[in-house]
């Protein structure tokens, strides 16, 4: 269903990004790898049909970084950083940080794009959440946050973008093998990420058990989907 779709990944070099990456590459996609790192990008060479630097933080660039970027019919955003710290002991502008890098910033790249008719009419737009943006955790205040915040901007553009068939959703993960995982079991002692792991019915969670769902909106299949929140959690929200 995706063979010969042009689809871009932000954030491709990260974890859940390169298994994003690489599940669209399989699929038959023109799979596009937007990313900072050019010696990242250059990992997943053989896994893209075209790559972009980009760093977020540097709008200024955005539009020679990006003006050889094709017509996308789909686009995916899963760039975010992610900080674990108590409420009471996070440093003044983690909040704003974290905002920025995992909400303000995306959105103002795809206003970009969507301003220089880079999103085609008819195109799917997959920003990657996550179930810490509907049921809170400790220690990721400012992550959770931000990830509220992305099922709000999600259900407004939803709702702007129908009258050109570009359909927004969101896919919020549980905590999978890949990117940020790293982070967050940093921050358990054995016991605790034993305890952790057996709250997931179906166990911990990997890239491509997220890709998959993702492509699924990128497809046709998903043609009378928008303004959704696709949670893919191992069940942990059920218990």
């Amino acid at each position: 269903m995706l063979k010969d779709k042009v689809i871009a990944t932000l954030g491709a070099t990260g974890g859940i990004g390169s298994a994003i990456q690489k599940h669209l590459h399989r699929q038959g996609a023109k799979a596009i790898a937007i990313g900072r790192s050019a010696q990242k990008l250059e990992a997943l060479k053989a896994h893209s049909s075209g790559q972009c630097i980009v760093d977020l933080l540097k709008p200024a660039d955005w539009e020679v970084n990006l003006k050889d970027l094709p017509p996308l019919d789909g686009f995916v955003l899963c760039s975010g950083v992610l900080d674990v710290l108590p409420f009471r002991a996070a440093p003044v502008g983690t909040l704003a940080q974290s905002l920025e890098v995992n909400v303000n910033a995306p959105a103002m790249l795809l206003r970009h794009l969507l301003r220089a008719g880079k999103i085609k009419p008819g195109a799917s737009i997959v920003f990657i959440g996550s179930i810490a943006g509907i049921r809170g955790a400790i220690g990721h205040s400012a992550y959770t946050t931000s990830k509220a915040a992305l099922l709000g901007l999600m259900h407004t553009l939803a709702l702007e973008l129908a009258g050109e068939k570009i359909r927004v959703n969101v896919v919020s993960p549980g905590l999978v093998e890949a990117g940020m995982f790293t982070a967050v079991r940093a921050t358990m002692t054995e016991t605790e990420y034993a305890s952790y792991i057996k709250s997931y019915p179906l166990g911990l969670g990997q890239g491509e058990d997220i890709a998959g769902p993702v492509a699924f909106l990128l497809s046709s299949d998903a043609r009378w989907i928008t303004g959704h929140n696709l949670v893919v959690d191992g069940g942990v929200t059920v218990t």
